[in-house]
């Protein structure tokens, strides 16, 4: 990153850092339920209620398709499947919300440094012009 963020990039920075938390606790649940030994399905009501939880919040951030993922994620977790079936999704998943996440992350500090970029030219050129028309 070469200069500082916008107050308004750093909000929204801030807002897909908290997502990414709750991303995190969703993807060590589903660790758990890929490596416990007996009775995995004590992880399902958990996975089931963050998943639900993460599908409101990606909503309500306007991340429509990652809210999408998170309810297909939520129907998985649900679904009657073996747990090898049922692991490889969610991780496929999950894997796929983080990276989602992180792409995000990049094209609002991609975006804000192309318009700091934008304001700094526009103000340079506009103290040619005072300069010009002030001799």
């Amino acid at each position: 990153m070469a200069g500082k963020l916008s107050p308004a990039a750093q909000g929204r920075l801030n807002d897909l850092a908290l997502l990414q938390d709750k991303v995190q606790r969703v993807h060590g649940l589903v660790e758990q339920y890929a490596t416990v030994r007996t009775n995995p399905d004590q992880y399902l009501l958990p996975m089931s209620r963050v998943f639900s939880q993460l599908k409101m919040n990606f909503m309500g951030a306007g991340l429509d398709a990652m809210s999408q993922l998170a309810g297909s994620m939520e129907i998985a977790a649900k679904r009657g499947l073996p747990p090898s079936s049922k692991t490889r999704i969610l991780r496929e998943g999950v894997g796929s919300l983080r990276f989602q996440l992180e792409m995000a992350q990049r094209a609002i500090i991609s975006e804000d440094a192309a318009t700091q970029q934008k304001k700094v030219a526009e103000a340079e050129q506009q103290a040619r012009l005072e300069r010009g028309s002030g001799g």
